[in-house]
């Protein structure tokens, strides 16, 4: 059975210039488990496909800062009230999710 892939998001801080974004792309790109990756200089941030058998967020994190850069780590709990169902919730995460992308 093959395993599915999965995609990583991340928002890169210390980028200055398209070289930078290119050497973190290349970086993360020779890891074993990378499909494909993109780094987008002007929004700061990452998309990654990769096999979650062979590597996990916490891989791409430890790359990012063994080339030079950083990754914004925020967290955030909070509660939400009036949700009355499932699809109020299923709403609110896909809502919370494009604030993200």
């Amino acid at each position: 059975m093959a395993v599915e892939s999965k995609q990583a998001n991340f928002q890169i801080t210390g980028m200055t210039c398209a070289a930078c974004a290119t050497r973190i792309e290349k970086g993360i790109s020779r890891m074993d488990g990378v499909e494909k990756a993109n780094v987008n200089l002007a929004l700061e941030k990452s998309s990654i496909q990769y096999d979650p058998s062979k590597l996990s967020e916490a891989d791409f994190e430890k790359k990012i800062d063994a080339l030079g850069y950083g990754v914004v780590k925020q967290k955030a709990e909070f509660d939400i009230t009036g949700m009355t169902c499932a699809a109020c919730a299923t709403a609110s995460k896909k809502a919370l999710a494009d604030l993200t992308e």
